[in-house]
C-alpha cells in the first residue's frame, strides 16, 4: 500500500475550520478542485459525487465521522484517480483556542499508473484543499 499524508497549520479554532471541512457533502465550499458536489444516500451509505475540472466526476463513500475528534474518513467508490482501494483521513487537531492543524492521509494502491504518478495526482489533491484552508482560515 502506498500512503499520503499533509498537514497544515491554521490560525483559527479547530470547531471553525472543522465547521467548514466536516461536511461530507460541502466539499466544494472549500476545495478548488471540486466545481460541484452532490450528497445521497444508497442504501446504509452516505455517497457524495463531486464534479471535477474537465467534466468528470468522482464518488466517495462516507466510511466514519466523529465531530468530538473532528475527524473523517471516506474511500473512492469510482472515479478517474489512478489509485485503488484508497481510504483516506482528515482530521482536525486543536493547537490552542485559536489555532489548528490539519491532518489528511490516505492509503492506497497506484492503478493504472506507476505507484510516483499515483501519489503524485493524491499529493496534489491534499495540498490543493489545504492551501485553500490556509488562504481561508490565516
Amino acid at each position: 500500500m502506498l500512503e499520503v499524508e499533509e498537514t497544515i497549520q491554521l490560525g483559527a479554532p479547530a470547531h471553525d475550520v472543522w465547521s467548514v471541512i466536516g461536511n461530507f457533502g460541502g466539499l466544494a465550499d472549500w476545495h478548488p478542485t471540486a466545481v460541484a458536489c452532490v450528497l445521497s444516500e444508497q442504501g446504509a451509505d452516505t455517497i457524495r459525487t463531486i464534479s471535477i475540472p474537465g467534466g468528470g466526476t468522482l464518488v466517495e463513500r462516507l466510511q466514519a465521522h466523529d465531530d468530538d475528534t473532528m475527524s473523517q474518513t471516506y474511500s473512492i467508490v469510482d472515479g478517474p484517480l489512478p489509485v485503488a482501494n484508497y481510504v483516506s483521513t482528515i482530521r482536525v487537531l486543536p493547537e490552542t483556542d485559536t489555532s489548528c492543524r490539519v491532518h489528511w492521509s490516505g492509503r492506497f494502491e497506484a492503478s493504472g499508473a506507476p505507484d510516483e504518478v499515483a501519489q503524485k495526482v493524491v499529493r496534489g489533491i491534499y495540498t490543493a484543499g489545504l492551501s485553500a484552508l490556509g488562504e481561508r482560515f490565516d
